[in-house]
């Protein structure tokens, strides 16, 4: 028997909840007797993303479809359309977090397709993997598609990492809507099913 996918019991355990809201959300996904604490960052109705729980580097995040696709080509256009929607927002929110103010901000996008390319779970997802400075020098992201350095994610930095993003997102969406005129909160894929 096959082991329930990890990001839907994730999916399951988080409901949607308000774009404004930055108080501590974490919850406990048990699969297999492996228990692990997911670090939220946004759980909306077609997308979710919370903290990598082996992370390349700090602040590394998945952004997952809440409704299972297992590869990219699986997915319908409007359920594409929000996860494009959330990712550029997202990657603001995590360099931000990650860098400060500091203009000099690189990071990863990474999607990867079935097992021969390093997809672990088979599931719509994407990491953004902050690149930041180590010992003072710039070092090419070698560690990638599933390959590097990788360390359990201790959940004090989890939960410290995850409210300062919810934070970072909150007044992001504010933004958004007073300048470009979009308020986040309106489900814009409520003209179609996904």
């Amino acid at each position: 028997m096959a082991e329930p996918c990890p990001f839907c019991n994730i999916a399951a355990t988080n409901p949607p909840t308000p774009l404004n809201n930055p108080e501590p959300k974490s919850t406990t996904d048990s699969i297999s007797d492996n228990v692990k604490t997911a670090h939220m960052i946004l759980s909306t109705e077609h997308v979710i993303a919370f903290m990598d729980i082996m992370p390349l580097t700090p602040g590394h995040v998945l952004v997952v479809s809440r409704h299972h696709y297992e590869k990219l080509g699986d997915m319908g256009v409007l359920a594409s359309q929000e996860i494009g929607k959330w990712l550029p927002i997202l990657s603001r929110v995590v360099t931000k977090v990650i860098f400060g103010d500091d203009p000099d901000r690189h990071w990863n996008v990474v999607q990867n397709n079935g097992s021969r390319a390093a997809q672990v779970v088979p599931h719509v997802h994407f990491h953004l993997i902050p690149r930041p400075i180590t010992d003072g020098v710039h070092r090419p992201g070698f560690a990638m598609f599933g390959r590097g350095q990788r360390s359990e994610l201790d959940d004090e930095e989890g939960e410290e990492l995850s409210h300062a993003m919810r934070v970072e997102l909150a007044g992001e969406v504010r933004r958004i809507k007073s300048e470009e005129g979009i308020d986040l909160s309106i489900d814009s894929t409520s003209r179609g099913k996904l």
